[in-house]
C-alpha cells in the first residue's frame, strides 16, 4: 500500500513539471494531463498595466528670450510577460488537473503567463511574495492570471475534488515537463502547505 501511495504521488509530480531538490512537489494530485499544444505566431505582446514616467526637454520662448524646461509626463504603458511574432512563435499549452480534497500542487512558477479556470470544486491560491501569505479562494466558474514567474501554490482544502484547466503562453521550444518548475517553500509562508493554511485563507 505504501509503495502504491509513493508511486502514485511520484507520477503526479511528474506529469505536472520539473521537480528540485528542496522543492515542495504536488501532494493529492489525481491528473496533470497535457490536452493540447499548439503555436501563436501572430504579433502580440502579453503583460501587465504600468505607467512609465518620461522626461523630456521642451523650449519655451518668452519674448527675446528662451528658456529650457524639464517636462515629466506619465504614460500609461505595459509590462511585458510574452512577446510572440513571426520569428519568435510562442507555444501555447492547454493542462487539465484534478487535485484531491487535502491536496495542493506545491510551490511552483510557470516560464510564461498562465491563464486558469476553475471548472469544479474550490481552490485556496497562496503567492509566495504576499505578506502574510494570504489565501484567495476561486470557486467553480471563475478563473485567475499569474503571471510569468510568480511562485504560487493552489490547494484544496474542500471535500470534492478540484477541476481546473491551465492555458500556457510560454518561450518557444518549451516541453511539456517544463511548463512549471516546482520551487522551495517561501520562508514568508513557512504553514503552507499543512492544515493550519485553512485558518489563514481569506476571500478573494
Amino acid at each position: 500500500m505504501m509503495r502504491s501511495v509513493v508511486l502514485a504521488l511520484i507520477v503526479g509530480a511528474l506529469s505536472l513539471g520539473v521537480v528540485f531538490a528542496g522543492a515542495t512537489p504536488p501532494s493529492g494530485v489525481a491528473s496533470g494531463t497535457i490536452l493540447a499544444r499548439g503555436t501563436a505566431a501572430e504579433t502580440l505582446v502579453i503583460g501587465t498595466p504600468t505607467t512609465t514616467t518620461l522626461t523630456k526637454r521642451v523650449k519655451i520662448h518668452l519674448g527675446r528670450k528662451v528658456v529650457t524646461r524639464a517636462v515629466k509626463v506619465e504614460v500609461e504603458s505595459v509590462k511585458p510577460l510574452a512577446s510572440c511574432g513571426a520569428s519568435t512563435a510562442c507555444d501555447t499549452v492547454v493542462q487539465q488537473a484534478t487535485i484531491n480534497p487535502g491536496g495542493h500542487t506545491g510551490w511552483h512558477m510557470h516560464p510564461g503567463p498562465t491563464f486558469v479556470v476553475v471548472a469544479q470544486g474550490e481552490g485556496t491560491l497562496y503567492h509566495a511574495d504576499q505578506a502574510g501569505c494570504p489565501g484567495h479562494k476561486f470557486g467553480a466558474g471563475t478563473g485567475f492570471f499569474q503571471p510569468s514567474g510568480d511562485v504560487h501554490l493552489l490547494r484544496n482544502a474542500g471535500s470534492t475534488p478540484l477541476v481546473i484547466y491551465a492555458f500556457y503562453v510560454l518561450p518557444p521550444g518549451t516541453a511539456n515537463t517544463a511548463v512549471r518548475t516546482d520551487q522551495p517553500a517561501p520562508a514568508s509562508c513557512p504553514n503552507i502547505p499543512s492544515a493550519a493554511a485553512t485558518s489563514k485563507e481569506g476571500s478573494r
